[in-house]
């Protein structure tokens, strides 16, 4: 693995964190089972498979925010499964391991003396292997695991921070007269969403990311009597939350709502 990659592409979901911190042998468990999955990986990544498991939830993750809104809902749902599967690889790594120390220490003495070889090691026929538990069993003994997956699992960055000076300005100028600075509040969001998005190539994606998040802010500043309005026509899809929907609600079409 490129230790030079952007975390996630190293596989450094806040949930595999997670797993690290409440299982002692989740680190070593981690690099192993990365090897397996570089190696089955694309050749441009170094393997001779199709699909780098880790590589591709980041590739997805990047996507993310430059997809459509149902776009969007299909792949963070495909994020989350892969992050689910790729926890429960290192898990089952961690299980693979502890079983085979535990079948070393089972040997028997005249299984020592007949399949030990030069180092010391006993080489036992894979016929004659017996896993001491199954993963079942493994998983029932770390029953706390499937609550760190199932409730870590979506714990990723979906949106971009926006500028904390940049919010605060926004928000100063919709508290002071939101109507009278309307002009000024979206030239910000936009000023703000150019320098936030500067990484995008041009073409329609980054249109796109950029005018969500401008749909998005917008909807964050609105005064609070207006936004429970706005959120409550939203909730009875009389509208969406989009940017010239909001607009118009906020302009001229609030008294015929």
């Amino acid at each position: 693995m490129d230790m030079n990659k952007d975390a996630l592409f190293r596989g450094e979901f806040e949930v595999i964190k997670e797993l690290i911190a409440a299982l002692p042998d989740a680190e070593a468990s981690k690099r192993e089972c990365d090897k397996v999955i570089d190696k089955n990986g694309p050749p441009k990544t170094g393997g001779t498979g199709i699909k780098q498991t880790r590589e591709n939830i980041a590739e997805s993750k990047l996507s993310y925010e430059i997809m459509d809104d149902a776009a969007q809902a299909f792949l963070k749902q495909k994020i989350m499964d892969n992050i689910h599967k790729y926890f429960y690889l290192i898990v089952f790594t961690a299980y693979i391991r502890e079983a085979a120390l535990l079948c070393k220490d089972a040997a028997s003495e005249d299984d020592r003396k007949t399949l030990a070889l030069t180092g010391g090691k006993v080489s036992t026929p894979a016929d004659q292997l017996k896993l001491p538990k199954t993963f079942v069993q493994y998983m029932e003994e770390h029953a706390n695991l499937r609550t760190v997956v199932d409730e870590g699992k979506g714990k990723l960055q979906w949106e971009r921070d926006i500028p904390a000076d940049a919010l605060a300005n926004i928000e100063a100028l919709a508290a002071k007269d939101f109507k009278g600075n309307l002009g000024q509040i979206i030239h910000d969001i936009y000023q703000t969403a150019h320098g936030l998005f500067r990484d995008l190539p041009l073409g329609d994606h980054k249109k796109r990311a950029k005018y969500r998040f401008a749909s998005k802010t917008l909807m964050r500043v609105l005064p609070g009597d207006l936004k429970v309005e706005v959120e409550g026509l939203i909730d009875k899809d009389a509208m969406t939350m989009d940017l010239y929907e909001i607009l118009g609600y906020c302009t001229w079409g609030k008294g015929k709502a």
